[in-house]
């Protein structure tokens, strides 16, 4: 047998083998992510001719728009003051949100925070030196000029990006 027909032999017999097993196999995969969550759940259904298998796997942090409100704000300036759950969040969990915000709304300006307190703050002409302490620590980010978001506070070492169109 010359190595062309031991080849050959090699790729049919791995066809044969690949079709075997796919024969009579009914997959099912289903992803859920709660709204507002960072937590995904993936379910693969297999069938096969012997029996069902089920696999599960969860994983927190996954990608994801986290959960927000917007609890101030004034469409017709395209002015919004957005709450999230107090939490640690990367910058992509902040700029996910932002992103949102911009597709959904079209904004001008987008306040970022994560306390009410910090909410009544943000849009307050002057501040005392506690609130200024209170912003600080409770404003991530907010959107300037509808396309440029600008991260603040605890955030404040990351550097300014380029959203929406």
């Amino acid at each position: 047998m010359t190595t062309m027909q031991r080849f050959g032999t090699l790729v049919l017999a791995l066809a044969l083998v690949t079709a075997a097993c796919n024969r009579g196999d009914d997959a099912e995969l289903t992803t859920t992510t709660a709204p507002g969550s960072q937590t995904t759940t993936t379910t693969a259904v297999t069938t096969t001719g012997d029996g069902t298998g089920e696999t599960t796997t969860t994983l927190e942090g996954a990608t994801g728009t986290p959960g927000y409100d917007i609890i101030a704000g004034d469409s017709e300036a395209g002015e919004y003051v957005v709450l999230v759950e107090p939490g640690t969040y990367t910058e992509r969990d902040l700029q996910n949100i932002m992103e949102d915000l911009v597709d959904e709304y079209a904004p001008v300006t987008v306040h970022l925070i994560d306390t009410e307190d910090a909410g009544d703050l943000v849009l307050k002409d002057e501040l005392t030196e506690a609130e200024q302490a209170v912003l600080n620590a409770h404003y991530f980010a907010r959107i300037v000029e509808g396309t440029t978001l600008e991260f603040l506070g605890p955030y404040g070492d990351l550097e300014s990006v380029h959203i929406g169109s």
